[in-house]
């Protein structure tokens, strides 16, 4: 094997190990705050509750259960608040904390919605003046 052959294969090895170890250490930093940890724990049970909605939802409407029209619109909802969160667990992961204090579980949850929700609601703005000028 030649020189620039092996030189290669170490630089390749050293960024597949940098690459996978990455958010081995980011994870660690937001383990070692507390009141990080708390909400990303919240955060991580409202996600499965956007995603047990949302499989709700699909199974009613396959049912038959729910109107098209209905499914759809409420379908876009949960999966709005579904990207939400997963936003906030990326800013999480950057030390924003959502609630500023270590309070009790409702208080944190109130926080986390009255964040989605907001952002949920920008992102309706923003949907809609996009649309209203591309129809002008």
């Amino acid at each position: 094997m030649s020189t620039e052959g092996l030189i290669v294969g170490i630089f390749l090895t050293a960024l597949v190990l940098i690459f996978i170890g990455m958010p081995l250490v980011r994870r660690e930093k937001v383990q070692g705050d507390p009141l990080a940890e708390k909400q990303r724990e919240r955060l991580l049970v409202y996600y499965e509750r956007v995603l047990r909605n949302i499989r709700d939802l699909d199974e009613d409407h396959a049912l038959g259960k729910i109107a098209d029209a209905e499914y759809e619109q409420e379908r876009e909802v949960w999966a709005a608040r579904g990207v939400q969160v997963l936003k906030a667990l990326d800013t999480l992961a950057d030390h924003e904390m959502i609630a500023p204090t270590a309070t009790d579980d409702a208080a944190i949850d109130n926080a986390i919605d009255e964040a989605i929700e907001a952002a949920v609601r920008k992102a309706r703005l923003d949907k809609q003046m996009q649309t209203e000028s591309v129809v002008e």
